[in-house]
């Protein structure tokens, strides 16, 4: 995941994003992605997880989640997304939620919004949730369809405008796909009028349902024409609409490119970018599952390094960054592309495809032959991630 305009200027998610780049240079762990449940009230198509109404049979008791959200206090996490399946479903939501404003962890709320009420808006803004993440896929029709509830979209509306009314800021999430595509500019623009304040446009995850699926992703000239609508989009001054693009990294210096050709300095950007790359992989990014696995990357579940009931965060940081110390391969290869150690090409595809962490990236939307633009450092000179996480004073526990 990577904030355009977060990134390169100056972003809505500064703050949050700041000290999240202070924990990653000093090798504690940047953020957290907390899938407290496989539940989920809905049956997408695409999904991931293949999340349904049945919880995991060794899933984080009540109890363990609260000692969790202690640890991620003294472990000094800065920002906490809790995730699901449908994270509202899980008895002590309202708990874990609570703890984590107590702990000074900043929290975020991934939900289908189906449960959101004027009521819940009002209680979750009086949490301390300052942003909800929220998904649609389309048209009305179109929507419900893929998620396999009637009536979900008009919900999901009604939720967004609940929670603005609160000043919650509302993330208006897609999975992108020759389905959707159809409709992206659409959902840009119903963003846009309701207030949302950013989208989050994420490659198709071909796992879980979609298992199979990588013949319906959008092709490279797609992932382009979307680039160069995000690139006008940053550039207009009127405009302050942010976007996050998830599990196709190689668009992140594709748009620094096009920054470049019309005069914009991206420097700060590509700074950021050699701490924590446009994959997050190793790189302070932690995810949990909802039996306390810990994750590189929540769209590859099957790919753990440990289990946070054994663990420290600090092991559980360190066993991440060790993946950093490894270099991508064949296409993605320092020695093939100089933009390897700023993008990393998606790590969860290369698990998810070959079953190894490491191999390339065959989504990648750049082409190693092209003339690069991007003032990159040598590949051997380029920024590793600490190898000896927490060491500083007051690192993680």
């Amino acid at each position: 995941m990577a904030h355009v305009r977060t990134l390169f200027f100056d972003g809505p998610l500064a703050e949050s994003e700041n000290k999240a780049f202070r924990n990653a240079q000093l090798g504690r762990p940047s953020d957290v992605i907390w899938n407290i449940t496989n539940r989920c009230n809905l049956l997408c198509d695409h999904c991931y997880m293949a999340a349904d109404g049945h919880a995991l049979p060794d899933q984080l008791t009540d109890e363990e989640t609260i000692e969790i959200v202690h640890r991620m206090g003294e472990a000094g996490v800065p920002v906490v997304f809790l995730s699901g399946g449908e994270p509202m479903m899980r008895s002590n939501f309202w708990e874990i939620l609570e703890e984590i404003n107590k702990q000074g962890v900043r929290p975020t709320v991934s939900t289908n919004c189906t449960m959101i009420t004027p009521e819940v808006a009002k209680r979750l803004a009086s949490y301390g949730v300052r942003w909800i993440a929220t998904s649609v896929y389309g048209p009305a029709e179109f929507h419900d369809a893929m998620v396999g509830v009637p009536g979900t979209h008009e919900r999901v509306v009604g939720a967004i405008k609940a929670l603005r009314a609160e000043g919650i800021g509302v993330v208006l999430k897609t999975a992108l796909s020759k389905d959707t595509w159809p409709y992206i500019f659409d959902i840009i623009g119903m963003a846009k009028d309701l207030d949302c304040g950013m989208v989050y446009i994420c490659d198709l995850i071909t796992a879980g349902r979609s298992e199979g699926g990588d013949d319906s992703r959008v092709s490279v000239e797609q992932w382009r024409e979307l680039a160069d609508y995000i690139v006008r989009d940053m550039l207009d001054p009127e405009m302050k609409f942010e976007y996050d693009i998830g599990a196709i990294p190689s668009v992140i210096p594709y748009i620094a490119e096009q920054f470049i050709a019309n005069g914009v300095d991206v420097s700060k950007g590509l700074e950021r970018l050699k701490t924590i790359s446009a994959c997050p992989v190793g790189k302070g990014h932690m995810n949990l599952n909802s039996a306390g696995g810990i994750m590189p990357c929540q769209f590859a579940q099957d790919w753990v390094v440990g289990n946070i009931r054994e663990m420290s965060f600090a092991e559980a940081t360190e066993a991440l960054y060790q993946i950093d110390l490894e270099e991508s391969e064949g296409q993605c290869a320092p020695q093939a592309c100089e933009y390897s150690r700023i993008c990393r090409g998606c790590r969860a595809k290369a698990w998810q495809r070959t079953g190894d962490a490491m191999a390339e990236d065959v989504t990648c939307i750049l082409h190693p032959g092209e003339q690069r633009t991007i003032p990159v450092a040598d590949p051997q000179s380029a920024h590793r991630s600490p190898s000896a996480p927490c060491a500083a004073p007051g690192g993680c526990g």
